[in-house]
């Protein structure tokens, strides 16, 4: 039986090869979509005031989904639609397919704070955020067929260790709770779901629940005892590449964000033009 403090890792050969490489995308465009999906979903959570567990479990669906499946076989914004479509049923916080389309195509061609979102002038030129009926009822089969599509290629194992809790009870342990304690671990923990090293994915909550807790505590100057992650099985090389990871998110969605100035490639045909340009770049 499946642990509900644990979670299946990505393996070794996963994480060397993915199916979107085989498929002709190179690395940086493999991350540069990842994070783009990851933070799409995140927005549009905020935006649906769905509460973080189930958008933290849309992402990581998410990024397991592509771990098996390619980016050119399945495009970003359907699987995103699907991952918090799925995500928010299996933490009984439900979303109508018709708001989660609503939201995206909001965050799409609307200014917002969203690092996804266009800017004025760009959104000022483009088509607006109206969804009409038809387009609500294409993007909504292709939001079922993607659901099927991920359930299909997980094996339908859907269970998702969160580290939210653990960090609380960590806090607690070591009696230093506190809210802006907890503010900084769940912000560290936030932004650890759009690392390019996909740390949900290669290490277990009770790791990034204690890595968290050290960078807030570090933040917040509070004193914890000598060696305390080893009370919660974590060993001091996890701690380390955790807190290096979850640090460097911020200068990473900084290059990310200028990196895509001409917009993600959210669909097939945007996907292909985009992989036409680095491959014609490389020669």
């Amino acid at each position: 039986m499946v642990s509900l403090l644990s979670n299946p890792l990505a393996t070794s050969d996963q994480l060397a090869s993915s199916p979107s490489q085989s498929d002709g995308l190179t690395p940086d465009l493999e991350v540069s979509l990842r994070w783009a999906g990851s933070t799409l979903i995140q927005s549009a959570g905020i935006l649906l005031r769905l509460p973080q567990p189930t958008i933290a479990t849309a992402i990581i669906l998410f990024q397991r989904f592509y771990l098996l499946a390619s980016f050119r076989s399945f495009p970003v914004l359907a699987t995103c639609h699907a991952a918090l479509y799925l995500a928010s049923k299996l933490t009984e916080t439900p979303a109508k397919p018709r708001n989660i389309i609503n939201v995206t195509k909001y965050l799409l061609k609307t200014p917002s704070a969203s690092p996804v979102s266009p800017a004025q002038k760009e959104a000022a030129e483009g088509e607006g955020a109206y969804v009409d009926e038809h387009m609500y009822l294409y993007h909504r089969t292709r939001l079922l067929d993607m659901e099927t599509e991920i359930l299909k290629a997980l094996g339908y194992q859907t269970h998702t260790g969160l580290p939210y809790t653990l960090t609380i009870n960590y806090a607690q342990t070591l009696d230093c709770l506190s809210k802006p304690l907890l503010l900084r671990c769940f912000g560290y923990l936030t932004d650890a779901l759009l690392s390019p090293s996909m740390l949900y994915l290669t290490h277990q909550p009770n790791a990034l629940a204690a890595a968290a807790l050290y960078l807030a505590a570090r933040d917040e100057k509070v004193k914890l005892p000598e060696g305390w992650w080893e009370m919660f099985d974590v060993d001091r090389e996890d701690l380390g590449f955790l807190v290096a990871g979850m640090k460097s998110v911020e200068e990473f969605v900084r290059s990310q964000k200028e990196a895509w100035g001409d917009g993600v490639p959210w669909d097939e045909k945007e996907l292909e033009d985009a992989v036409r340009k680095r491959l014609h770049g490389a020669e």
